[in-house]
């Protein structure tokens, strides 16, 4: 199902000489020659209107908190420093940056900062303690906040009820300020995230077994690595599976890690132990701190349990070596600053190898601000040889489609998938292909299809309602970043913008992975709603930590960092394609669409390059293997 974000923002990127993309200004850049040091300017695109919502009147709060993105210093040397760490001709290829490095080199500056600070406290505005040095949180009344930003605020009422507040005009900086500030999140309060995964039991009354896992719940590890080519990586041993890497996941909800401790046993024997390590952000979901005039989920919340163990146990299940499984944690809010402070965590931690996220929402609902603070993170871990994938959606190309926002029947990507330095991963399925109880099945060749069952899911009415209950893969054009140099090769569409996904797995809630998650009924969570257990589960929730964990294995297998995988997967793409990826055709199949996007040879924008050789990814993209540029 698909995630809420703040609305209303976009941003404006820049391509630098590299062809790389890094953070651009917004505000319309540096302040217009001749303005007066008191004249405003504008935050480009910082509003883009309600489309098919109802204004419910004026929106007014007492406490209302918003953080002001910060650009990062020194733009032209970081992108230089970006281009080097990409080029395998350049001596500094894959020298990552150590801990620490990132902020010392292009964190805001001193004065600012307190520019910033200065003028937002003129505005009568609180400071408060913030999370990162690229972002500077304050809090106020709204009418305060609206006073500062030239603008103000409305109620609105989306087309299946649900209610949320925007702002009504483009928010405004003075122009001092104008080549300073990336944006402003906290504007509106639609952002509050939904889990990317759909349980085998939620489409069908009575779910059929499918799969090896207990009870027929879905596919088990070996299957997995049966299916998608392993065998290279599984005979190198615990080389070949994540031995020595730090894998993650990004989270905005509770757990029982009992469930990950019978799952490992289960599949890999009753002497194996998983080292979880939990970093709660905000307080996290079970003892929130939420940022002050933000609005977060109640203490205690399991909602989204059945994601965060489907995420732990599927990045297990590709990686059962790796040293440890850091699960970052925050609260889940409704304006997206903790979303936003836990990626700057994630970044600023650098443990992690690999990192998976498999929350998401559409980026018109996300808005600039939002993306733009995220690219801040996610450009550090590109810079550090960080490796983050994230799910496509299992919306088709309707991504807003159940967000609760006015945005609902567009046609859209999601984010963060669609941000540069991030892998986005749609979905796929088996079809009538079932391993049963076959522990080490091969490749069906010709079998695997887009997900989209029955090609259901598109833009009628009822095709709407398909994809909404089905799921599809999702995929499309983003609206917020130029499409970058990497993305190119056979079946890349030559438009301007970023197309996603990058690559695919299997996402099928009916040829689903087995989970094991149990809740309590004593919470909210999810898992215990419907009695928990050993059960099958799909969408893009699944098929983005699969890529994780291969990127994790890769890791383990040539002892150092793989960094923004799609700088190393498009070029296997352009050089070999059948000896990497297995290619989603469409020939032939029912199954040939996401609801816009028609699946082609090579390249498309519905499975992108297509579903992994496990094999081939782990153990030929070492140091000693160039594969070009």
């Amino acid at each position: 199902m698909g995630g809420r974000r703040s609305t209303r923002f976009a941003a404006v990127v820049v391509m630098v000489g590299s062809g790389l993309i890094s953070v651009g200004t917004v505000a319309g850049g540096a302040p217009v020659a001749g303005t007066s040091p008191s004249a405003t300017v504008p935050i480009a695109r910082s509003f883009l209107g309600t489309p098919d919502a109802v204004d419910a009147g004026p929106y007014s709060s007492s406490q209302m908190g918003i953080e002001v993105v910060l650009q990062p210093s020194n733009l032209m040397v970081m992108n230089q420093q970006l281009s080097a760490l990409y080029d395998s001709s350049n001596p500094a290829y894959h020298r990552w940056l150590s801990p620490g490095t990132f902020v010392r080199r292009f964190a805001p500056g001193t004065a600012v900062r307190a520019a910033v600070r200065n003028f937002l406290r003129r505005s009568g505005l609180g400071i408060v303690a913030g999370s990162s040095p690229f972002l500077v949180r304050a809090v106020g009344t709204s009418k305060q906040v609206a006073r500062a930003f030239s603008t103000s605020f409305e109620n609105y009422r989306s087309p299946d009820g649900q209610t949320f507040f925007s702002d009504t005009a483009p928010a405004r900086l003075p122009g001092a300020l104008g080549s300073s500030v990336a944006g402003v999140i906290g504007l509106a309060d639609t952002a509050q995230e939904y889990p990317l995964g759909i349980p085998a039991s939620s489409v069908m009354s009575s779910v059929a077994h499918y799969g090896g896992g207990p009870f027929g719940s879905g596919l088990t590890p070996s299957q997995l690595d049966g299916i998608y080519d392993a065998g290279p990586a599984v005979s190198a041993g615990a080389r070949g599976q994540g031995k020595g890497v730090t894998m993650a996941v990004f989270e905005l909800s509770g757990y029982t890690p009992a469930d990950i401790s019978t799952y490992a046993r289960n599949f890999f024997g009753r002497s194996h132990k998983p080292r979880l390590v939990n970093v709660d952000v905000d307080g996290g979901p079970l003892t929130p701190d939420c940022p002050p005039g933000d609005a977060c989920h109640h203490r205690n919340d399991y909602r989204g349990d059945i994601e965060v163990e489907a995420d732990i146990e599927t990045e297990m299940a590709v990686a059962p070596r790796a040293k440890a499984v850091v699960v970052y944690n925050a609260p889940n809010d409704k304006t997206g600053q903790t979303s936003v402070d836990e990626y700057m965590k994630i970044a600023a931690d650098d443990v992690a190898d690999s990192v998976s996220t498999s929350w998401g929402l559409c980026e018109p609902d996300a808005g600039a601000a939002t993306a733009v603070a995220e690219n801040v993170a996610f450009t550090q871990m590109a810079m550090q040889g960080q490796s983050i994938t994230a799910a496509s959606g299992d919306d088709g190309a309707f991504d807003c489609l159940q967000d609760g926002t006015s945005n609902a029947k567009a046609i859209a990507v999601d984010d963060p998938s669609s941000q540069p330095w991030v892998t986005g991963v749609g979905g796929t399925s088996f079809e009538g292909f079932d391993p049963g109880s076959d522990h080490h099945p091969t490749y069906p060749v010709g079998t695997e299809t887009v997900w989209n069952e029955l090609n259901g899911c598109n833009g009628t009415p009822g095709g709407l309602a398909s994809c909404a209950r089905y799921g599809a893969g999702g995929g499309g054009v983003s609206v917020f970043w130029p499409r970058p140099a990497f993305q190119k090769g056979p079946g890349v569409e030559p438009l301007h913008n970023r197309e996603v996904p990058d690559v695919s797995a299997d996402a099928d809630e009916l040829t689903p992975y087995a989970e094991f998650c149990t809740g309590s009924s004593l919470t909210n969570s999810d898992c215990a709603s419907f009695g928990g257990g050993w059960f099958g589960i799909g969408g893009t929730s699944l098929s983005s930590p699969l890529w994780a964990a291969i990127i994790g294995d890769a890791v383990g297998f040539n002892g150092s960092r793989f960094g923004a995988a799609t700088m190393t997967l498009y070029p296997l793409f352009r050089s070999d394609p059948s000896a990497y990826f297995h290619d989603i055709t469409g020939v032939g199949q029912t199954e040939n669409s996401n609801g816009n996007y028609p699946v082609t040879k090579n390249y498309d924008l519905a499975t992108g390059i297509g579903t992994p050789d496990i094999g081939a990814i782990v153990t030929e993209t070492g140091p000693a293997q160039n594969v070009g540029s």
